[in-house]
């Protein structure tokens, strides 16, 4: 049996990577504005704009610019510098390499920063012009599956430029020998007993990240926390005494990701608790004086690790204890990405509404709180500046992520870069019609449609619903490759945000909890019912369906429920919840989601298992999966797909080797399931 599943594995990743290579579906030629179409190739072209780090002084802004490599099938990320005085940022780091988290120390006059060279992972410092390059330590990170904010990947230096602290792996505990991203190479018995025992990727290695610290000057990294728990997304106190960091502490945390705030004495000491609340705390910051915290956090017990239905909101609490504040309670929608103004009078963070990612602030009391961009469009990272001035990522349908500034009244927006300008100039990239509708039950959604290349009218065309993943997330105005490539080849696209997504308040996203594959499914069947009757080009007979995650588990319900669409492409997606629930390293979302364990009441569980109705299903299927997939474990795929041959179904499985939730890891892979996805779709839409 191992040699045939080898042998199996072998002529499995031949196949790929000679497919890899093939030429994917023809686009179609131009657009209306005489640009070329949208192709696979060109979902590569686009740069991710992160980590926006402005200069004591505000006059100089870090950043991280990363991109994928189809050709040489790997991804990279370079620090960038952009000045007031130059026309253009220039890299800082080797632009073919791998950096991230740059930190400007107090003074403006250094960089510290993670990059992998040779010797693998260190932690380096540079001058602020790029000069002077030194590794101060090598260090290694965890795979294990923490709580929703992840440990935080950047640095924190002491506030006299003498000390950096940052986060790394504790010694290994366990006797088998787990490097992520490869497979082991030994063939030690692995002894698992922890829950805990998957990671997003592959199996974890079941190590604690701890936070410590090592001198500016060079010497020895020192552990700061200890025990048995993992102690990440941490700041620096501004009197140096202090560093806040979250952990869970709670003895249970293979059962439950409530994670607190906890300042550990910046000398060595015990960790004290500041907070002890029913729900988890995520990302935690000083106030600028040093006397109140800001955080993300949570307030119900029993949350998931991701994708929870409660809306993530930011508070603010003194440090010395008392009742946290709610900033975001009169917004009603999901926050994150925050920092302090300056003087410490107000929390500056972004907020997803009606598929826009939007630019609050709010008074550090919770007394007032007002937008600063609310465009249609998304905000990504920002930085505040000493002034207040703002810089920040942006984009939309037809613009792709570029960085700006703005003043901390919204005014004076001026855009600095124009990096991924070069796709703009040469390829048609279309914008995507807004509309809303009432649903079966006059629950209001937010859908759009985009037209395909070389739309005309009067003529139809085959239409493709991609089902967004979660679910609580949402679809909104940003640059969307695999939306363009459908587009791009002759496909109206329509996507819509059910019930259960995070841009319409908490009470829109409850509606999913208990009721997976409700009324989530009638809102997206709902929004295609609208759209066939709003718009007179869709193809009725040609229907396609697609989504990844739980887009991939709506896309097997859709498939399992109706007979309407021509296709189907669930991309790691679930089939039984019964089992699902056990596979994946994400079992705390069942219990968040559905509000018990599937034990406790298996007939529910089997109630909402697309899997249950497969007799039903006559919709060819092509299923991605990624083989070490555990968020969605590639049995779910396989279930379906087992079932589906018997029935007589034309199925396929694409099986992506060394890769995760998504297929994501390797661009040739990547752009090898966007080709078949296409091929599929052709296959059965044309």
């Amino acid at each position: 049996m191992n040699k045939t599943f080898q042998t199996l594995t072998r002529i499995l990743a031949l196949s790929l990577a000679s497919a890899a290579f093939l030429p994917g579906p023809t686009a179609a030629t131009a657009g209306a504005d005489g640009k070329k179409a949208w192709t696979v190739e060109d979902s590569f072209r686009t740069k991710s704009l992160r980590d926006l780090q402005v200069s004591p002084g505000g006059d100089r802004l870090l950043f991280v610019m990363s991109e994928r490599d189809l050709g040489e099938n790997t991804g990279y990320s370079s620090i960038w510098l952009w000045s007031r005085d130059s026309v253009e940022p220039r890299p800082l780091t080797d632009v073919k390499g791998s950096a991230s988290s740059p930190r400007w120390s107090p003074d403006g006059s250094r960089i510290a920063w993670l990059g992998t060279d040779e010797q693998g992972l260190g932690l380096w410092t540079m001058n602020g012009d790029g000069s002077g390059k030194k590794r101060l330590t090598g260090l290694e990170r965890s795979n294990a599956y923490l709580s929703y904010s992840g440990p935080d990947n950047g640095l924190s230096w002491s506030p006299d430029g003498k000390a950096l602290a940052f986060s790394a792996a504790g010694p290994r505990v366990y006797p088998h020998d787990i490097d992520p991203p490869h497979l082991p190479t030994g063939n030690d018995v692995m002894i698992i007993d922890r829950l805990l025992h998957k990671a997003v990727y592959f199996y974890s290695d079941l190590r604690r990240t701890h936070i410590w610290t090592i001198p500016t000057s060079g010497g020895e990294a020192s552990q700061l926390s200890s025990g048995d728990y993992d102690y990440h997304s941490f700041s620096w106190s501004p009197d140096g005494k202090f560093i806040a960091c979250v952990s869970n502490q709670t003895g249970a945390d293979d059962f439950n990701s409530n994670t607190d705030i906890f300042l550990l004495p910046a000398k060595g000491g015990e960790a004290r608790r500041v907070t002890e609340t029913g729900g988890p705390e995520y990302q935690v910051r000083w106030s600028p004086d040093g006397s109140r915290l800001a955080f993300e956090g949570r307030e119900r017990s029993g949350r998931s690790k991701e994708s929870d239905s409660e809306l993530i909101k930011i508070y603010t609490m003194d440090v010395d204890g008392g009742e946290p504040v709610n900033l975001t309670r009169t917004l009603d929608r999901w926050a994150n990405g925050f920092e302090w103004d300056p003087r410490g009078a107000s929390v500056v963070f972004t907020v997803q509404n009606e598929g826009r990612v939007e630019l609050h602030s709010a008074t550090a009391d919770g007394a007032a709180s007002n937008a600063i961009i609310s465009e249609r469009g998304q905000v990504g990272d920002f930085s505040v500046t000493d002034d207040g001035t703002i810089y920040y990522v942006y984009g939309d349908f037809t613009r792709a992520d570029e960085i700006y500034r703005i003043d901390a009244n919204g005014s004076g927006r001026e855009q600095l870069t124009n990096i991924n300008t070069p796709i703009l100039e040469d390829v048609s990239v279309l914008d995507a019609e807004h509309f809303s509708y009432d649903s079966f039950d006059g629950l209001r959604i937010d859908g759009w449609i985009m037209k395909p290349v070389g739309f005309r009218q009067g003529e139809t065309y085959p239409l493709v619903l991609d089902v967004h993943g979660g679910p609580h997330g949402q679809y909104g105005y940003r640059v969307s490759p695999s939306l363009q490539e459908y587009a791009a080849h002759g496909y109206a696209v329509l996507f819509v945000n059910p019930r259960g997504s995070t841009g319409r308040g908490q009470a829109f996203s409850d509606l999913v909890v208990g009721d997976i594959g409700g009324g989530d499914y009638r809102d997206v069947m709902t929004g295609l019912d609208v759209a066939i009757e709003r718009y007179g080009f869709i193809d009725t007979e040609n229907l396609g369906v697609t989504g990844v995650s739980y887009g991939g588990y709506l896309t097997n319900w859709i498939t399992t429920h109706t007979d309407r669409f021509k296709a189907a492409v669930p991309v790691s997606g679930i089939s039984n919840l019964v089992s699902a629930w056990s596979e994946g390293a994400n079992f705390l979302w069942f219990e968040s989601d559905m509000e018990k364990m599937p034990f406790e009441d298996y007939e529910t569980a089997w109630e909402v298992s697309p899997l249950k109705y497969v007799r039903n299903a006559s919709t060819p299927t092509l299923f991605i999966n990624g083989r070490w997939d555990f968020i969605t474990s590639l049995n779910q795929a396989d279930a379906m797909f087992v079932a589906l041959k018997k029935l007589g179904v034309d199925t396929q499985i694409a099986l992506y080797p060394h890769e995760g939730h998504g297929v994501g890891r390797q661009p040739k892979h990547t752009a090898d399931y966007h080709r078949r996805r296409i091929d599929w779709f052709d296959k059965y839409l044309k």
